[in-house]
């Protein structure tokens, strides 16, 4: 299993596929309001990393997915699960 660094780099730079090359993407940053993802954005990059981490992302923690670490985190958990 990955650690949580290898997890989190992983999920910055699928994020960076779905914002502008111009942002900079950072654990910190909020996904829709600072990167600016809408709500099909954030379902695509939901759907990106179910296939890219091979979990699937339970539809009950998404209004808990609010940052990039928080996606990171849910990630590296259902990777253990």
């Amino acid at each position: 299993m990955a650690t949580y660094e290898e997890t989190l780099e992983a999920t910055v730079l699928l994020l960076r596929r779905h914002v502008p090359a111009s942002r900079n993407v950072l654990a910190k940053h909020s996904i829709q309001g600072d990167l600016g993802l809408d709500s099909l954005a954030v379902m695509e990059l939901v759907a990106d990393a179910e296939d890219r981490f091979r979990v699937t992302i339970p539809n009950e923690i998404l209004t808990e997915l609010v940052t990039v670490d928080d996606v990171a985190r849910a990630i590296h958990r259902l990777q253990g699960a």
